[in-house]
């Protein structure tokens, strides 16, 4: 992946917003709605997510990945980009996505369980290599069950802090209603959050096929920078790493998962133009940059 710096957001798809009638406007008014994480709400609709790497996010994206993979992880600092994304004490209309440090991978449960009690829509965790650590990214963002409680597999492992920390508040719900909601899709329908998965080795391609038999995977995100890396090809456009990406986007369709990728373009209509291209080709989350060169 690219170096967070060399990261602009550029165009995105909009969403349609949904006219509502007086007939409904006292029920609005009397509850508390459950945010929406576009992300979701695209895939739902059999629609591309179109998002960026940034902590500046432009309005009418669909998601930010906000990048903490590098350097030293500053959760405050991760704070102050959520809350600048906020407007009239509304809940961010971009999903807030952070991805986590990579030696975080592998015992993921303390991080991740910080950036959601701060509000987060989805976590990404990079270089996923085996279904070990898929499930423990996944079980990561799912709540212990309530005493008494069942909830399919994998099991939840998120530490529950007082309240879930500021995630309610931030999401505008009650702690009853946060907890309704805070599981990952498309495992719990109802669920609010995502976790994202990065393919970006030979080792993670070669065990793909199992990584997709855990279940709660939102999406497959592929590095091709760290890939082309991984395979000593030259560059993330070289051909073979191309063949390895239509490889791992042939899989996520055949599974019925959401495969994303990371588009780098030097001008907006470059950008617009490989932006169809996957599209065209089965891509359905998309991560839009453009690099001043």
């Amino acid at each position: 992946m690219m170096p967070p710096t060399e990261r602009v957001a550029t165009s995105s798809v909009g969403l349609g917003m949904l006219a509502m009638t007086a007939l409904y406007a006292p029920v609005l008014q009397a509850q508390n709605v459950a945010p929406v994480n576009r992300v979701i709400e695209r895939l739902q609709e059999d629609a591309p997510a179109i998002g960026t790497f940034s902590r500046r996010p432009a309005d009418g994206l669909d998601f930010t990945v906000i990048d903490a993979q590098y350097g030293e992880f500053d959760v405050a600092a991760i704070r102050q980009v959520l809350a600048a994304m906020r407007a009239d004490d509304e809940p961010p209309g971009v999903a807030p996505i952070v991805r986590i440090p990579r030696e975080a991978r592998d015992a993921p449960r303390a991080i991740v369980t910080q950036l959601l009690d701060l509000g987060v829509f989805g976590v990404m965790f990079p270089d996923i290599e085996t279904p070990a650590q898929a499930m423990t990214a996944v079980r990561a963002m799912r709540l212990t069950p309530a005493a008494g409680a069942e909830n399919a597999a994998p099991a939840g492992q998120r530490e529950t802090s007082p309240g879930f920390g500021s995630a309610p508040g931030y999401w505008g719900l009650s702690a009853d209603e946060y907890r309704a909601v805070a599981d990952v899709w498309p495992l719990e329908p109802a669920g609010k959050l995502i976790a994202m998965l990065q393919i970006e080795s030979m080792t993670g391609i070669e065990r793909l096929d199992e990584i997709l038999d855990v279940p709660g995977i939102g999406v497959i995100f592929l590095g091709p920078t760290d890939l082309a890396a991984s395979v000593g090809a030259d560059g993330p456009d070289a051909p073979q790493v191309e063949a390895l990406v239509q490889r791992v986007l042939a899989a996520c369709r055949a599974r019925d998962v959401a495969c994303g990728y990371p588009i780098v373009a030097r001008t907006r209509d470059d950008a617009d133009r490989e932006t169809a291209r996957r599209v065209r080709e089965g891509f359905t989350v998309l991560a839009v940059m453009t690099t001043a060169r």
